[in-house]
């Protein structure tokens, strides 16, 4: 998911993260005016002459604590990745990596995301000589701002995978869309409440940095990826070789982020992704949890290199057992993966952002692991980078 964030004035896109603001009105009503504003190096204020509505307020304090509560969480049990390598764009100043971001594009603006993952495996003895040696994702993203609340988006994945004695797997992966909708709890013309995302998120405005913000969103993928690979002594690679998974997927996420400090934002997402049946097999369900939090260390709007954030993350994945044939349980797959990510994000001008984030897996709980070398949890290391580029 996908888009951008802003503090002090500064924009530029950020992966699919949240906003918040809303009245008693109506829930998602339009926004209203909004009040004076006063502003510095991050830091933003919002003042209004007129008096905080107590329920709002209380909201807001339930949503922070649910936000916080969710970090906490995280470290028990946190999601991540398919098997197939998943995709979460964030981008933007106070933006993660992995941890999808809930700030929407802005209507009619256009982004363009790349992200490269490289994961090694760890070998294990009673996998020789075929241990699964590397995987490499190429995930590239379009996205478009259909309105200021609302963003599609459309991912073409690569995989390239190598097993040793057998060879490589590489192709296209499934085609995925996603649709993704932002909000906001906050304050417009002294009426504090929920608010779905207007101009002003999209373009910075320094009020909205202290906003609660969040987003839904939802996939689908179309099953074109391949499927048919075979390795170098002539047989079929099995299915998690594969750059594709054979069968559509659906998922849905929820994400939210909260500028605690002047120079510190959290973020947490969650999302469960489920697949079908692909020739009598279904891969196993996917339940992701991450936090992060961003801390800016640099920031200068007037240098090309206008601002660099720290990040740090913690990234949790649950999969549920695969089914065989014949709806048998795989009691060789599944199970729980934790990982902690350092990490960090460079903005270019505004409308370039770099983000790096290594992944070491620092907790698992899998089924029968001695028998799942190649798993998510049984990795040296995930490394990514991520390009954005908005305008």
């Amino acid at each position: 998911m996908y888009t951008y964030s802003s503090d002090n004035d500064f924009q530029l896109e950020s992966g699919i993260k949240l906003s918040r603001h809303r009245p008693r009105r109506h829930l998602f009503a339009d926004n209203a005016n909004q009040d004076l504003v006063s502003s510095q190096p991050g830091l933003s204020t919002v003042q209004t002459g007129k008096t905080k509505n107590r329920i709002g307020f209380s909201i807001r304090n339930i949503l922070i604590a649910i936000l916080l509560f969710s970090s906490s969480l995280a470290i028990i049990c946190l999601p991540t990745y398919a098997h197939h390598g998943g995709i979460s764009t964030a981008f933007g100043p106070g933006s993660p990596v992995e941890t999808a971001s809930p700030m929407t594009l802005g209507k009619g603006k256009f982004l363009l995301y790349e992200r490269i993952e490289y994961v090694s495996f760890r070998e294990r003895n009673n996998a020789e000589p075929e241990n699964i040696d590397t995987f490499a994702f190429f995930n590239t993203l379009a996205g478009l701002g259909l309105t200021d609340a609302l963003s599609l988006y459309i991912t073409i994945p690569v995989a390239i995978k190598e097993q040793d004695s057998l060879g490589k797997s590489s192709g296209f992966g499934d085609l995925e869309f996603v649709a993704q909708y932002g909000f906001k709890l906050g304050e417009r013309d002294g009426i504090r409440g929920l608010y779905r995302n207007g101009p002003d998120d999209s373009d910075g405005a320094p009020y909205t940095t202290d906003d609660l913000k969040m987003s839904f969103t939802g996939s689908g993928s179309l099953p074109i990826g391949t499927t048919s690979n075979n390795d170098d002594l002539g047989n079929r690679f099995d299915i998690g070789l594969q750059p594709g998974f054979g069968a559509p997927s659906f998922s849905l996420g929820f994400s939210a982020s909260q500028r605690l400090l002047p120079y510190f934002t959290l973020t947490a997402d969650t999302s469960i992704k489920t697949f079908l049946k692909y020739k009598d097999k279904k891969a196993g369900n996917e339940i992701r949890f991450n936090v992060a939090g961003g801390f800016v260390v640099y920031e200068n709007r007037d240098r090309f290199l206008s601002r660099v954030d720290i990040i740090t993350e913690a990234n949790g994945l649950h999969l549920t057992k695969d089914r065989a044939e014949d709806n048998k349980t795989d009691h060789e797959s599944g199970g729980t993966i934790l990982y902690l990510s350092p990490g960090f994000r460079m903005s270019l001008g505004q409308h370039i952002s770099v983000g790096t984030l290594i992944k070491f897996p620092v907790w698992q709980s899998l089924n029968n692991e001695s028998l799942q070398q190649g798993s998510e949890g049984l990795e040296n290391y995930r490394a990514i980078l991520t390009f954005t580029v908005s305008f």
